[in-house]
């Protein structure tokens, strides 16, 4: 029995390779074979296993169903390929497996007799017979490769929810495990060797449900960028804008000094003088450029320091060190950053505010740590609002609406998510928002080395 199984895995084995190669040729993801080697070796050992665990559990038309379940399960997952395609793609895997066996067992009838089928239930003759088999599937794929046939399009984007192939593997497992217990007491397996093989398919289980979640911790970090990069080009859009706007306008200054220069009237050089005062400092006032040492952020500060002009806002900013020795995402930085800036603006539409509207953005190294702090002149936070402000669905705002309330509170998850605290100080003369970040460790060991001379 066990020379016997072992022999099916290493049959397994060898069939799981052409299976694999026609099933990437299939859903043209061919460079799976170069960037993700060990999710390949993993899908043949398992086949391996899962084929030979079928064998010895259920009848030959049962237990080819559960191995054509498990090819479409597992390749989806490790694939990252939608199952409808996934079911394509095995089936015509397994029509070209079985298509290339048919030949070969028609040739080897035809030279050895009508005696073949009962010679193949030899171990060995089962054994030379598997090499040769899977040699000349290799050889026919080859060619396949060499000339690039194309059997049908399917989108190669890594586009599935692999979380459900993956609870439908687990559910699959349990049902072919319940299912397969009378057949293997009615048959008399050998009980030791089937739970050998069902830790074996545990243990694969857990390996593809860590390589799944590594597989969506990268492509959230691709998709974060994405966003980063997509916000970044709208603020450079928004400044063009700007841009664009200021030119018209800059046209129609130089229009009118021309047409007081065409005219003549008395004192028109004072008046020249005098419009040329204005128009200067109102260019210089109506958008500004900032270098914070992130270009995000950058892109960020410049599109709110043109609301805050609209809204007759002062915005100060300034930074003694540059954010590029923070440890943090860019993605959480830009978050944080315009949610609280957002609330510094709004907070002036709380009430009447006498005297200039204020608000300041700095940042600052101490203590091996750096601090941003964000702050405004605008009206006091009462300090029962003040300890509930990072709450869930809290909002100081008069007019409440489903969406608000949300803000601080994916500031204070982004914050922490980085390692970092933030805090609250508000009084009638300012409300402070302090946050604290770690330094980057090469800039970290820096500035130890430098406290220590």
């Amino acid at each position: 029995m066990i020379e016997r199984f072992a022999s099916k895995i290493f049959v397994s084995f060898l069939e799981a390779i052409p299976i694999l190669l026609m099933y990437l040729k299939i859903v043209q993801k061919e460079y799976y074979l170069k960037k993700h080697k060990g999710r390949m070796l993993l899908f043949v050992i398992m086949h391996a296993v899962f084929a030979s665990w079928a064998f010895i559990s259920f009848p030959k038309g049962e237990h080819t169903i559960a191995i054509i379940g498990s090819l479409i399960i597992v390749l989806s997952i490790l694939t990252s390929t939608l199952l409808k395609h996934s079911v394509i793609a095995v089936l015509i895997s397994i029509i070209y497996i079985l298509s290339i066996e048919l030949v070969c067992i028609s040739i080897f009838s035809m030279c050895v007799g009508e005696n073949s089928i009962l010679l193949l239930n030899n171990i060995k003759a089962d054994i030379i017979f598997s090499i040769v088999l899977n040699f000349v599937r290799l050889v026919v794929l080859a060619i396949i490769y060499k000339v690039n046939i194309s059997f049908i399009k399917l989108n190669s984007r890594d586009e599935e929810d692999t979380i459900t192939s993956y609870w439908i593997l687990g559910i699959a497992i349990m049902l072919v495990y319940i299912s397969s217990m009378n057949i293997i007491i009615s048959n008399k397996v050998n009980i030791v060797l089937y739970q050998v093989i069902l830790i074996f398919m545990f243990m694969f289980f857990v390996i593809i449900g860590i390589v799944d979640y590594k597989k969506r911790i990268d492509l959230n970090k691709i998709r974060n960028k994405f966003e980063l990069k997509k916000e970044y080009a709208n603020n450079l859009e928004s400044i063009i804008d700007i841009i664009r706007r200021e030119k018209h306008d800059f046209a129609n200054h130089i229009n009118t000094i021309y047409a007081m220069c065409v005219l003549n009237k008395p004192n028109t050089l004072e008046h020249i003088k005098e419009y040329l005062q204005r128009t200067t400092n109102n260019l210089e006032s109506s958008y500004k450029f900032f270098d914070t040492g992130n270009n995000y952020i950058d892109g960020l500060i410049a599109m709110k320091s043109n609301y805050a002009l609209e809204n007759d806002i002062y915005l100060d900013v300034e930074f003694d060190e540059s954010l590029e020795v923070v440890r943090v995402e860019d993605n959480d930085l830009v978050g944080i950053i315009s949610n609280i800036l957002d609330n510094a603006f709004q907070a002036f539409n709380q009430g009447n505010h006498e005297g200039k509207k204020i608000v300041s953005t700095y940042g600052y190294v101490e203590d091996n740590k750096y601090y941003l702090c964000i702050a405004n002149n605008g009206p006091m936070i009462p300090n029962e609002s003040a300890k509930k402000i990072f709450e869930k669905g809290f909002s100081t705002k008069k007019n409440q609406k489903k969406d608000h309330g949300f803000g601080l509170y994916i500031v204070r998850n982004l914050v922490r998510k980085n390692g970092g605290n933030i805090s609250l100080i508000s009084s009638s003369k300012e409300t402070e928002f302090l946050i604290e970040f770690q330094l980057k460790e090469e800039y970290y060991r820096k500035t130890l080395n430098e406290n220590l001379k």
